[in-house]
């Protein structure tokens, strides 16, 4: 099974034909090749005439009138894949609940940053050491280098008001769609290993000692 995968690369939107299958130990596979670019003025696909071709002898005519030559031997080896899943996945969710807004309202200096930065840590679990890699490589908000360097040097930036402001943005908003529960209760042991466990007054009624636990979600 094919499908066509636009990858961004630069001011250019390549196409990429991508293929699914199995090898033959049974495991799922992909490759990919390039087969166009997208019109950056139009933004109509522009594929190469082998693709039109071999889409024809295969019984699916492509339009001939996107048919172009657009690829020099400079443009592919300036070429690059660049990873946008995740990124892509990460900041929908941020649009959706606010958490943009409440950063971008907060923090307008660094918040792309920020933002860039939390994904990152997300995304990777890895420390800031890797950061700078992980954005080369990602296709996300233009933040420049982050580097471990820039990395503290930026969270130095943020005030301590900043820091204020965006957890009060962030509780106005999230306020009217949420809310606090609060639950008190006790559990009752034989053991008498558990150093935690103490003797006080049992609501249950039993003659044993007790944890008393206070969740709040």
């Amino acid at each position: 099974m094919s499908s066509i995968v636009p990858v961004k690369v630069g001011r250019h939107t390549y196409l990429y034909e991508s293929y699914s299958y199995r090898d033959a130990k049974g495991k799922p596979q992909n490759k990919r090749r390039t087969i166009g670019k997208l019109d950056p003025v139009t933004g109509l696909p522009l594929y190469k005439p082998e693709y039109v071709e071999r889409m024809a002898q295969e019984g699916t005519p492509v339009d001939t009138s996107l048919l172009q030559e657009v690829f020099s031997a400079e443009e592919i080896s300036r070429s690059s894949i660049r990873e946008r899943g995740v990124f892509y996945l990460l900041n929908e969710i941020a649009s959706s609940c606010g958490l943009l807004d409440a950063l971008e309202e907060s923090n307008p200096r660094h918040w792309q940053k920020l933002f860039v930065l939390a994904c990152y840590l997300v995304a990777s679990g890895d420390p800031f050491l890797y950061c700078e890699n992980w954005v080369k490589a990602t296709e996300c908000l233009p933040v420049g280098s982050l580097s471990s360097q820039r990395i503290s040097e930026l969270l130095s930036r943020v005030t301590h008001g900043e820091r204020q402001g965006f957890y009060q943005a962030w509780s106005r908003l999230r306020r009217e769609q949420e809310y606090l529960a609060l639950d008190i209760t006790s559990l009752s042991f034989y053991s008498r290993l558990i150093e935690e466990v103490q003797w006080g007054y049992n609501r249950d009624g039993e003659e044993l000692p007790q944890i008393n636990l206070c969740a709040l979600g």
